[in-house]
């Protein structure tokens, strides 16, 4: 695993790489973060007037962004076994992430039915974040059997890359609020922040030789969701699809 954590290639170019660049469970911290931060007052400071389908989903999505640094230490005090048998039990902690979040969109989008352009656009955004999640992760443990760890590691790290978006919306919206008024600017404020994120990554990736194609694919797929968020909440069939989605099992 320690290919995980020292993937710069034989070049001399790449073995000058920063040594901050093997501490990668510092990036998964910074990432938690933003998300405490984020979430703290509409989630972590309001705990007790919270439905518990959203405290599910919060708590869940909590746990799976402290996971991998978890995951890091384990690797650093060489308890791979252990790091393994983690692993395989945080499938059901996902799923719970997946089942709850799908829930929690039915629940957003019901509740605030009467600001449908932007409900649609974060039905939009939110299912096919959810999907993107789940692909990835099963490609990530597809990786980990193929003993590819270094590209196991860049997918793992896209399924916590993907709920910070949701955070940096609200920390925006909180922090600037002069400058992000409301949901909408918040939104596209986030996935220029998520854009410009990534393009850090794919830089200093491509600079120490080390470039693989998880980080270039989601920094496509926030790029998409950037050009197609509008005319697809505008589109009468996909507002047909968001409503008979938001009514399953009510």
């Amino acid at each position: 695993m320690e290919r995980a954590v020292s993937d710069f290639g034989s070049s001399a170019r790449a073995a000058r790489a920063p040594r901050i660049l093997a501490e990668w469970w510092l990036f998964f911290a910074a990432a938690f973060v933003l998300t405490f931060a984020g979430f703290w007052p509409s989630f972590f400071a309001a705990l007790t007037s919270t439905q518990v389908p959203l405290l599910i989903h919060g708590f869940s999505a909590t746990a799976w962004m402290l996971l991998p640094i978890l995951q890091a230490w384990l690797i650093k005090t060489r308890r791979r076994h252990l790091h393994r048998r983690v692993g395989w039990a945080s499938l059901t902690l996902a799923a719970v992430v997946v089942i709850s979040g799908l829930h929690t969109l039915q629940l957003f989008a019901l509740r605030n039915s009467e600001s449908e352009i932007l409900t649609f656009k974060f039905v939009y955004l939110d299912l096919t974040g959810l999907f993107l999640f789940s692909v990835f992760l099963g490609l990530a443990i597809w990786a980990a059997r193929k003993r590819d760890y270094p590209l196991h590691l860049r997918l793992i790290g896209c399924t916590a890359l993907i709920p910070l978006e949701a955070a940096i919306e609200r920390l925006l919206l909180n922090s600037v609020p002069f400058l992000i008024p409301d949901f909408d600017a918040a939104l596209y404020a986030s996935l220029i922040f998520m854009e410009l994120t990534l393009v850090a990554l794919i830089i200093g990736e491509w600079r120490w030789r080390r470039l693989r194609w998880p980080f270039p694919f989601l920094l496509a797929y926030y790029l998409l969701m950037h050009a197609t968020l509008t005319p697809v909440a505008e589109n009468a069939v996909f507002q047909s699809f968001a409503w008979g989605f938001a009514r399953i099992g009510s």
